[in-house]
């Protein structure tokens, strides 16, 4: 169990290409599995090595999606959060369906898209901008939103907001930095993803309530 973060808009191609990789992934799980061998048998271990090369392939496309184990996340708020790259603020409550004359059963029941009733595509639409709701100008990334199983959009401005706040915060601490890479390996690989993610329509997050 972990957060899992995934971008709000896939960049061009990526989605056909993931698609095409987990298809030759699958394809030599197939050959693999159909081996009627012992699995130290010099053709199973071959066939192994390329399951392995195919799902590196296959994971090497997908860069819509960011993962954090429990701790690691943790880590990862308390970090942003001595870098300034969080603030505290409260979301809208959330809209009750009954003010867009539906229910919660039909909401959830309805299949997405345009041939849901007006009533729930507009209750859905409060949803959706509930959990993308930001204060005008954010000065960083609303906290609430990295943790939760809600689906909570990080936006575009609050991840420039969050990214300045950090230009400007590790430059005066520059031996911090060290020991925060040293320690937290992924680090580098969260802030090359935030800047991913604002080209791209910012992400959503979802994981177990932050505590």
């Amino acid at each position: 169990m972990g957060y899992d973060m995934f971008l709000v808009r896939s960049p061009e191609g990526e989605d056909t290409a993931y698609e095409a990789a987990s298809r030759s992934f699958d394809a030599a799980v197939e050959h693999r599995d159909g081996l009627d061998l012992p699995h130290d048998h010099p053709v199973y271990q071959a066939a192994q090595a390329k399951v392995a090369s195919a799902y590196d392939a296959m994971e090497a496309i997908r860069t819509t999606h960011f993962y954090l184990t429990i701790w690691a996340a943790s880590e990862c708020r308390a970090l942003m959060d001595h870098f300034g790259m969080l603030i505290a603020t409260q979301p809208p409550d959330r809209p009750a369906p009954e003010e867009y004359g539906t229910t919660t059963e039909e909401a959830v029941l309805t299949p997405a898209g345009d041939a849901a009733p007006a009533r729930v595509q507009r209750y859905r639409r409060a949803l959706e901008e509930r959990l993308s709701w930001a204060p005008p100008q954010p000065k960083g990334i609303a906290a609430h939103k990295l943790g939760g199983d809600e689906g909570w959009t990080v936006t575009p401005a609050e991840i420039h907001a969050a990214l300045a706040a950090y230009e400007t915060s590790r430059a005066t601490n520059p031996a911090l930095l060290s020991e925060v890479v040293e320690d937290a390996d992924w680090w580098p690989g969260w802030i090359d993803y935030l800047k991913h993610a604002a080209r791209h329509g910012g992400f959503r997050t979802y994981g177990p309530p932050a505590t």
